[in-house]
């Protein structure tokens, strides 16, 4: 057997409590970014520190990964989640009702990273054991959707809440969504996850491809959180409306949505080939990046769609090939691999801010588009280290 305690039937509650869970911790980053521009004019901010703030989410995000991927591994990720659900409220709480200062921000999405470090390895486990591996693609790209839900919320909360009533009441309204998921989390398993563990053991996991994906997730994560945190900046740094500008996320995040669920969905179709698939994208989404470095307004409609459906679209299907290369050790493995993709988020926004500052935005979309290529080149490298240790092991 390739899962511990996977079904044959697919269930659709687990992936949607999956999505709902992601959406939660990863929202608070999200909104930050776009509601830049209300932001930096209430706390007086500037792009690099607009890029801190967005980095010190992914800084405390990294720092948990690892550990809470092995956690989950042996205990079970029920009790976990559970945590991290009311966790999410006091991160989102704390920024509607007390950030207004800049470090009292920096606070809250520090306690939001930790939130959404600890929950993603214990959603990918969980989904890794209830879904069956004929259908782990299309739920692993669902549950990745819940990325560009968050972004759609956000860009959302621009016209409809932040020029209306005030930033503030975006998280204010979000937040109470986590103590409602938190009574929707079943009961924790522990005892079958050691039980499990003790029979079956824990997969030798080859760890030299797992780094080179933690790089390469990095680099690709980096440049598509730039994008997060910086498209409707950039875009009214071009001419657009705030307004305008706030809706170009929402487009994206419906293009990043369709696309998660799209290669999830082919992913299941077809044997093998997953990261080739997943580089290609991500090389792809480089081409995005370009189109906004050249600035001009008629062209951002084409470059966010390019952007958020190949340069980040590929995060469900990339965790769906670790999973399925690591079947018996999915939380310690995506854990790995997820620390890799904090820190790119960490450094990429932070370096794209700096970036813009200094030398404006055609260089930072430069930029990013270059990590975009190393990181499909990344991809194609590890791909091929997993087929040299799988033979070896033969």
């Amino acid at each position: 057997m390739r899962r511990q305690f996977q079904t044959e039937e697919f269930r659709l509650g687990p992936v949607l409590l999956g999505i709902s869970l992601t959406t939660v911790s990863t929202i608070p980053v999200f909104l930050t970014g776009a509601l830049g521009v209300q932001i930096r004019h209430d706390l007086h901010l500037n792009a690099a520190e607009l890029g801190i703030a967005v980095a010190v989410f992914f800084a405390a995000a990294s720092i948990t990964s690892i550990s809470s991927g092995k956690l989950a591994q042996s205990s079970g990720p029920e009790a976990i989640l559970k945590v991290c659900a009311l966790l999410s409220v006091a991160a989102l709480g704390g920024i509607g009702l007390f950030a207004y200062s800049y470090p009292v921000l920096l606070l809250f999405l520090a306690l939001g990273g930790v939130v959404n470090g600890t929950a993603q390895p214990a959603v990918n486990l969980l989904l890794s054991n209830v879904v069956p591996l004929s259908r782990q693609g299309f739920a692993f790209g669902f549950k990745q959707a819940a990325i560009p839900v968050s972004t759609f919320l956000s860009g959302l909360a621009v016209p409809m809440v932040a020029l209306t009533i005030g930033w503030h009441f975006a998280y204010l309204m979000i937040a109470p969504i986590g103590i409602i998921l938190y009574f929707l989390i079943p009961k924790t398993q522990a005892d079958k996850y050691r039980r499990s563990s003790a029979a079956t053991g824990k997969q030798n996991i080859y760890i030299a491809p797992l780094v080179v994906l933690a790089v390469a997730m990095g680099l690709g994560s980096g440049a598509a959180n730039a994008l997060a945190a910086f498209l409707v900046s950039s875009s009214v740094h071009s001419g657009w409306a705030p307004g305008a500008a706030g809706l170009l996320v929402v487009l994206g995040s419906v293009t990043g949505i369709s696309s998660r669920l799209l290669n999830g969905y082919l992913a299941d179709k077809r044997v093998g080939k997953h990261l080739v698939v997943t580089a290609w994208m991500v090389g792809t989404g480089g081409v995005g990046y370009l189109l906004l470095m050249l600035g001009y307004p008629w062209l951002i409609i084409p470059a966010t769609i390019i952007s958020y459906g190949a340069g980040w679209g590929w995060n469900g299907l990339f965790n769906f090939a670790v999973v399925w290369s690591y079947p018996r050790s999915a939380g310690h493995a995506t854990g790995i691999t997820q620390s890799g993709a904090y820190m790119g988020s960490v450094l990429g926004p932070l370096v794209f801010g700096f970036i813009v500052d200094r030398s404006g935005y055609q260089l930072a979309w430069s930029t990013a588009a270059l990590e975009a290529i190393l990181a499909s080149l990344a991809m194609l490298i590890a791909q091929g280290m997993m087929k040299e240790g799988s033979s070896r092991q033969k």
